[in-house]
């Protein structure tokens, strides 16, 4: 076990950088905080080094048996990598893989989705929802991001999360491929069509919702009712709210 005290060390150096966009795009890694997500990472991806504070680290045993580095490091320095204030014991750096929707199942796709904790979130709803995968945007906020890595609670790890800088061409592959395209918009109806094996849950951006050039290769259009005085949904409720019913058939 190596032990880092310093937090003007370069390796720490790097994964401070991590924070930040750019870091990661740099680097190909990002950071899983806390030990449920260092956990997930060890379990379902590729993990570069365990940072923790603690020297009988339960995860330490696990990272070591998957080639890890396993550093332990002062709380200083935990404190100085982690994106919050009050950081757990635990933080994974993560080499990030390429995802790949398969050709069929359930599937969300997020088209512009500013909010990393709305990204975070929706990830973890398809998850427990059984989807497939998710399609995100060239210009949805960055799901690896340390909010939104946070708001997954793992489930970036279960699922291929795809990026598309074409997103109109990728949804039209998909409709070619029998999936069929379902879109949250005011202009839909409240009826759903009912239990579709191959379908795709289209969720736009928060202020402007989805697009038209997306609208219209939607084969349906649906509505989520208001019944109070709030204007709209947030997001990630609408994609809940959509996805449920869409594996329910109702």
């Amino acid at each position: 076990m190596e032990r880092i005290t310093s937090t003007k060390n370069e390796y720490i150096k790097l994964l401070r950088s991590l924070k930040q966009k750019k870091g990661r795009e740099e680097t190909g890694l990002f950071l899983a905080e806390g030990d449920k997500c260092a956990a997930e990472a060890l379990s379902n991806a590729k993990v570069q080094a365990l940072l923790t504070t603690q020297e009988q680290h339960l995860l330490a045993i696990q990272a070591e048996q998957k080639s890890a580095r396993v550093i332990c490091v002062s709380q200083a320095v935990m404190e100085a990598v982690s994106d919050v204030k009050t950081p757990q014991s635990a933080i994974a750096v993560v080499q990030k893989q390429q995802g790949k929707l398969p050709e069929q199942g359930i599937f969300v796709a997020l088209e512009d989705v500013a909010d990393p904790q709305n990204v975070g979130t929706i990830l973890r709803t398809a998850d427990a929802v059984g989807a497939a995968g998710v399609l995100l945007s060239g210009k949805c906020a960055d799901y690896t991001s340390p909010k939104a890595v946070r708001a997954a609670m793992g489930s970036i790890f279960h699922l291929p999360v795809e990026v598309a800088e074409d997103f109109q061409g990728r949804l039209s592959a998909l409709k070619q491929a029998g999936v069929r395209l379902l879109g949250g918009h005011l202009r839909g109806t409240e009826a759903m069509p009912g239990r579709q094996e191959n379908l795709c849950v289209i969720i736009g951006n928060e202020a402007r919702g989805m697009s038209e050039s997306a609208a219209r290769l939607c084969d349906y259009l649906v509505k989520i009712p208001i019944y109070g005085k709030a204007e709209s949904l947030n997001a990630a409720v609408a994609a809940g709210i959509l996805l449920y019913r869409c594996k329910e058939g109702r």
